[in-house]
């Protein structure tokens, strides 16, 4: 469960002097399908496709990319996303608009981590904070916050949780100081990835605490794309104290309210907790049964992602204008990288098999 990939690069929000009313209706509707790839990716997809021939240029074209890459992302389209991110930085390089600039920067060191390339990642979203640095504006805290709440997770996957909940506390702090309408739905995602740090070094109870916080929080301000991810941070909570049944009545909830939509990232993550759990209470045919889930939506996620990682090998879509290193190197690594994939899915199935046989046994 502390797995779960579901960062979402909230792009930060400036008001523009003299904009249109029909401007300001796109950015409304830009931000409304970005919120809304969270749950629903192809939704927000459909929407923005309708968008586009009315998107002209400037900021909010690059808006307009940075929602679309948001949709790719939860999608698992790490190549079409990171192609959004670029053209986005692109455009933005061209209007001279700083702040577009770090959130495209930003949104590249986000998926940078997501595909576990962490120097990458640190690079781009330490060209960010040096724009940030140099602008000095306090409009910017709500993209402080996004740098500070990537480097956070990737002290996270680094097991340094002590260093991680650190950095999250100084995301959420920077959220608070931001008036973006988007703020409540940051420092909820952060106080959540927060969780599992804590989780993760035995403060369970404390962990608990702010995911019930969470839950309270969604349902009195009604945001629905968070609901089901709270939940499921809630139910980790459970299992590290093994109390599955409550955990497993949390996840079937969840399952329910995310199986229509194209997230099989939250899938995957709600099917291994339920093997794990049945697993631990000695209910064989449910564990068997979850246990084909999630190697299904494994499958299916494996295609997905070495589709992806192909289609980064036959794109050239870091240009020179964007300092890229040697892209015979970056082909070497997708290799390496496809080929460990297909290695680690046939590792993780055999070992679910071996973990059958020995309960059957």
């Amino acid at each position: 469960m502390k797995t779960l990939l579901f960062i979402f690069f909230l792009m930060s929000s400036q008001a523009v002097f003299g904009q249109s009313e029909n401007n300001v209706k796109l950015e409304e509707q830009i931000t409304s399908a970005d919120r809304m790839a969270f749950v629903n990716p192809d939704s927000a997809l459909t929407t923005l496709k309708k968008l586009e021939p009315k998107i002209d240029g400037g900021r909010l074209k690059s808006k307009f990319l940075l929602a679309k890459g948001s949709a790719y992302s939860v999608k698992h389209l790490s190549s079409d996303a990171l192609k959004c991110g670029f053209e986005s930085l692109n455009n933005s390089q061209k209007g001279k608009d700083s702040l577009m600039m770090i959130n495209a920067l930003g949104f590249i060191g986000n998926q940078y981590y997501i595909l576990k390339l962490n120097k990458k990642a640190i690079n781009y979203l330490n060209k960010a904070e040096t724009i940030i640095d140099y602008l000095n504006d306090d409009s910017l805290q709500q993209v402080t916050a996004n740098i500070y709440f990537v480097k956070a997770l990737i002290y996270k996957d680094n097991l340094d949780s002590e260093f991680a909940i650190r950095y999250f506390d100084k995301a959420i702090n920077e959220y608070k100081k931001s008036k973006d309408k988007s703020t409540l739905l940051n420092v909820n995602i952060t106080k959540m990835q927060k969780g599992y740090s804590l989780i993760d070094i035995g403060r369970a109870d404390e962990a608990e605490s702010i995911y019930l916080e969470v839950v309270k929080e969604t349902e009195f301000h009604k945001i629905s794309e968070l609901y089901p991810y709270a939940k499921i941070g809630l139910a980790a909570v459970y299992e590290s104290k093994k109390q599955f049944e409550k955990a497993n009545k949390i996840l079937l909830e969840a399952e329910k309210q995310i199986r229509n939509t194209s997230n099989i990232g939250m899938l995957t993550e709600v099917y291994d907790a339920l093997s794990q759990n049945y697993l631990g209470q000695n209910d064989k045919e449910k564990y068997f049964y979850y246990s084909q889930k999630l190697e299904n939506h494994l499958l299916q996620n494996d295609e997905i992602e070495k589709k992806s990682f192909s289609d980064l090998l036959n794109k050239n879509i870091e240009s020179r204008d964007l300092e890229l290193e040697n892209n015979q190197r970056l082909f070497g690594i997708f290799i390496i990288l496809i080929f460990l994939i297909v290695l680690g899915s046939l590792f993780y199935i055999k070992k679910r098999i071996n973990q059958l046989k020995s309960v059957n046994n």
